[in-house]
C-alpha cells in the first residue's frame, strides 16, 4: 500500500512539473518570418498593347490650334477665334511631325505638346487636302521618333492600336482590328473628292484623334487616323503609312506633294453610258482617267487639260483609270515630264506635262 502511494505521488509531481513548464516557459520563436503573399495586384506589363503604348506613346503629340472664323450674327458678320485639338506623330527627330491637313488648315497659332509635357510653337511646312496630310515643324532636336511600317502588308482582322487626344482627353489608347482595306471615302460631294485606299478600323476614333498614329502589335505606325462616319459606330479610317511617308517626304523636301492637279475618277463602260445619258457629253472612249476638275496653279492647268478630258495613255502606255495615272506621276518625280494622250470629245490629243 505504501509503495502504491509512492508511485502515485511521483506521477502527480511529474504532471505538476509539466503543467508549470507549459505555463511559464517562453514561446518558441520561428527561425524566419513566413512569406506573406502581397495583396497588391500585379500588372500584366508583358501584354503586347502595353509594350506598344510604352514604345510609341512618347512620339504621339497633342496639337492645339487657334483660328479665326466668320460667324453670322443676325444682321452682320464678325470674326470669332476658335480653338481646335488634334493629334500628330513625330516623323523625324529634328522636329517634323505628321498630322491631318484639316487639323492645321487655316490655323493662325499652333501649339504642339509632347507626351513628356514639353510644349513648342509649331509652323505648317505644307499640306495636301487630297490626302488630308500635313507636316508641322517645331524647333527641337532629339525627339522620340515613331517607326513606320509597310501598310501594304496589312491583313483584314489584324489587331491595331490608336493613340490620340479624343475630345481633349490626352494620350488615350483604344484597340481594334483592321476591318477592311482600300476603302474610298467621299469627303467633299461638291468637288467629288475622295480619300482613296483608306484603312478601315473599329478602334474608337473620335474628334481629337485626327492625325494620331494607328499602330500594329509590333509597334510600327501603319496609318494616320483621319475620319469617322458620324452616323455609325465602330467605323473609322486611317491614311495608309505608305501614303503618309511618301507625302510627308515630298512636303519636307519640296514644300508640297507631287501632283498632276486633277480630280476625277476611272471611266468604265457603265459610267460612260451614264454620263452620256445625263449630260449629253460626247465620249469617244469608255476607259481611262476622267477629269471632273483641274486644280489651279498645277501642272495640269499649265498643260491646258480641262474638265471632261479623258486621259487614256501616259508615255505611250495605256491606263485604265486614275490609279495608274497617279502611279505614273509618282514615278515621274519632281521636274519629270509626261506625255499624256487624251480625248476631248471625239478628238484625240497629246500634251507634255512638266511635274
Amino acid at each position: 500500500m505504501v509503495k502504491w502511494r509512492a508511485v502515485m505521488a511521483a506521477a502527480l509531481l511529474v504532471l505538476a512539473g509539466l503543467l508549470l513548464w507549459s505555463v511559464f516557459s517562453p514561446p518558441e520563436m520561428p527561425l524566419s518570418e513566413p512569406e506573406v503573399e502581397s495583396e497588391e495586384p500585379k500588372g500584366s506589363w508583358e501584354e503586347p498593347v502595353v509594350q506598344v503604348v510604352q514604345q510609341v506613346g512618347p512620339s504621339t503629340v497633342k496639337i492645339e490650334t487657334t483660328r479665326e472664323v466668320l460667324v453670322d450674327q443676325f444682321f452682320f458678320q464678325q470674326l470669332e477665334r476658335r480653338q481646335g485639338i488634334g493629334s500628330g506623330v513625330i516623323y523625324r527627330e529634328d522636329g517634323y511631325i505628321l498630322t491631318n491637313h484639316h487639323v492645321v488648315a487655316g490655323a493662325e497659332q499652333i501649339r504642339v505638346q509632347l507626351a513628356d509635357g514639353r510644349s513648342f510653337t509649331g509652323t505648317v511646312v505644307g499640306g495636301d487636302p487630297l490626302t488630308d496630310l500635313a507636316v508641322v515643324k517645331v524647333e527641337a532636336q532629339g525627339l522620340p521618333v515613331a517607326s513606320f511600317g509597310d501598310s501594304n502588308e496589312l491583313r483584314v482582322g489584324q489587331g491595331v492600336i490608336a493613340i490620340g487626344n479624343p475630345l481633349g482627353q490626352d494620350n488615350t489608347v483604344t484597340t481594334g482590328v483592321v476591318s477592311a482595306l482600300n476603302r474610298d471615302l467621299l469627303v467633299d460631294p461638291r468637288e467629288n473628292r475622295y480619300l482613296e485606299g483608306m484603312i478601315q478600323t473599329d478602334a474608337a476614333i473620335n474628334p481629337g484623334n485626327s492625325g494620331g498614329p494607328l499602330i500594329d502589335y509590333r509597334g510600327q505606325v501603319i496609318g494616320v487616323t483621319t475620319a469617322i462616319i458620324e452616323q455609325a459606330q465602330g467605323i473609322g479610317f486611317a491614311i495608309p503609312s505608305s501614303t503618309a511617308k511618301a507625302i510627308g517626304d515630298q512636303i519636307i523636301s519640296h514644300g508640297r506633294p507631287l501632283r498632276l492637279g486633277v480630280l476625277g475618277g476611272s471611266l468604265t463602260p457603265a459610267l460612260a453610258q451614264s454620263i452620256r445619258e445625263q449630260t449629253g457629253m460626247e465620249l469617244a472612249v469608255e476607259r481611262g482617267a476622267f477629269i471632273t476638275r483641274v486644280l489651279p496653279d498645277t501642272p495640269a492647268e499649265a498643260a491646258g487639260l480641262a474638265q471632261g478630258d479623258v486621259i487614256t495613255a501616259v508615255n505611250g502606255q495605256e491606263i485604265a483609270g486614275m490609279r495608274e495615272l497617279r502611279d505614273a506621276v509618282q514615278q515621274g518625280g519632281f521636274g519629270g515630264k509626261l506625255q499624256l494622250a487624251f480625248y476631248r470629245g471625239a478628238s484625240r490629243q497629246q500634251v507634255e506635262v512638266t511635274l
